[in-house]
């Protein structure tokens, strides 16, 4: 009987080709893959009965953590209702419960249509904006991560580029790809995000040709960099001011920095936004939401967006119990992230400090990034990874071994799970580690 990690490993590369999210950048990652058996809280074990604490969440899904007992009851009870017939009758009520709540919440969604993934919703999205706009290209910046697909994935910023700019194939680019069609990069201009002069200035020469920009509010996926006072606003301005769609990317944000997204935390509303991961908790799930008057073109059959699962139930169910819960005490899931987030970041800047290592911790509410570095902020991608970045992937690497699991680029993702014997357990983890390097 296979009972380790290593016999499983052997047994999946023989039938099963690469990862579930197999990203050029990162290969050095697996080489001592595991196989989960079973998750409780912020805990996971793997098949050979070892206790990791948990900080990838399923790559950021999981804001309520592991088996959740209020969670798994509300999906019992809709499952119950759902599939008593083949018909749907009970799906098209669940629809709209779930549209009514989650339009009350998202400050730009006058309405909200539902897909399955986070990459579908956003090439959906740049659909609709192309659509109301009759525009070809859109914009797009560095460190960014919007889905799979070969007009979104990967490039590099072309410096000093003299006509438009392109994103530029790289061998070695950590979000490249063999196999893309030679003509995807031609769709967008790249350019470096949290710098609103390049922003201006290829607006002033490209802005009418644009149909929109494309943004993490806080770049998550390039380092957990928030955004620089007054770039998100500007943006704003200068969308209107060339009649460009303004799309937040919310796959991340969206009900895991609150309970209005992203977008409510900076009290900045773009004209269309994606939501996933975090909004059904566990199960696939997303959605586009926008104005009106750009959502209409999908209800006037403008705009396709076919789908077999799209507003399939139980992902709309899970969505609802997952809401329910996180504005459930008027959000206190939120109040109890904030404490033990503080606590764990405070605690690996005291532990830098003490051990003489630069250390760099920062990230919104719900997720954040370290970096070795003395550096007290960073702005993008390209600044927090000029640090020593091997030693990032290397202490990822040993934070495992000594049971704590973080996302790939040692992002740390939080979950309502964890207790202060959890940050206990972590901070003394990492303290070891750090001693060991």
């Amino acid at each position: 009987m296979v009972t380790t990690n290593a016999e499983l490993w052997e047994r999946y590369k023989e039938l099963v080709p690469g990862l579930h999210s197999n990203l050029m950048g990162m290969s050095y990652a697996f080489d001592k893959p595991l196989f989960i058996n079973k998750g409780k809280g912020a805990h996971v074990w793997d098949v050979e009965g070892r206790d990791y604490l948990d900080f990838v969440m399923g790559l950021g899904p999981g804001i309520l953590g592991h088996g959740n007992e209020e969670y798994i009851e509300a999906l019992k009870e809709q499952i119950d209702k759902l599939y008593l017939g083949a018909s749907g009758t009970f799906a098209i009520p669940l629809e709209l419960e779930w549209a009514e709540k989650f339009t009350s919440l998202i400050p730009c969604a006058e309405k909200v249509r539902i897909c399955l993934s986070g990459t579908e919703a956003v090439q959906f999205a740049i659909r609709i904006a192309r659509a109301y706009t009759k525009r070809r290209y859109f914009i797009r910046f560095q460190g960014h991560y919007h889905g799979w697909m070969d007009n979104i994935l990967g490039g590099v910023t072309a410096e000093n580029a003299s006509g438009m700019p392109f994103a530029l194939e790289q061998l070695g680019d950590f979000l490249g790809t063999e196999g893309r069609d030679p003509e995807a990069f031609q769709q967008s201009f790249m350019l470096p995000w949290n710098d609103i002069e390049v922003l201006e200035r290829v607006l002033e020469k490209y802005g009418e040709q644009v149909a929109l920009i494309i943004t993490e509010v806080f770049n998550c996926n390039g380092g957990c960099c928030l955004p620089r006072p007054g770039y998100l606003e500007r943006m704003r301005e200068l969308c209107d001011k060339y009649g460009i769609v303004l799309y937040f990317d919310e796959v991340i944000t969206g009900f895991r920095v609150g309970i209005h997204g992203a977008q409510g935390e900076v009290g900045i509303t773009p004209d269309l936004a994606t939501f996933g991961k975090a909004m059904a908790a566990a199960l696939p799930m997303s959605a586009v939401a926008g104005k009106r008057q750009l959502m209409d073109l999908v209800a006037e059959n403008k705009v396709t967006a076919a789908g077999t699962f799209n507003g399939y139930p139980l992902g709309v169910a899970a969505s609802l119990a997952t809401i329910r819960i996180l504005e459930k005490d008027n959000g206190a899931i939120y109040r109890h992230i904030d404490r033990i987030q503080k606590r764990l970041m405070d605690g690996f800047r005291e532990i830098g400090k003490r051990r003489g290592i630069p250390l760099l911790v920062q990230g919104p509410r719900g997720a954040f990034q370290i970096a070795f570095t003395d550096a007290e902020v960073a702005y993008t991608f390209a600044e927090l990874f000029a640090s020593d970045i091997l030693k990032l992937f290397r202490i990822r690497e040993m934070l495992a071994e000594e049971g704590v699991l973080t996302m790939r680029g040692t992002r740390w993702y939080m979950c309502g799970s964890l207790t202060d014997a959890d940050v206990d357990r972590t901070l003394e983890t990492f303290d070891r580690v750090m001693a060991k390097l």
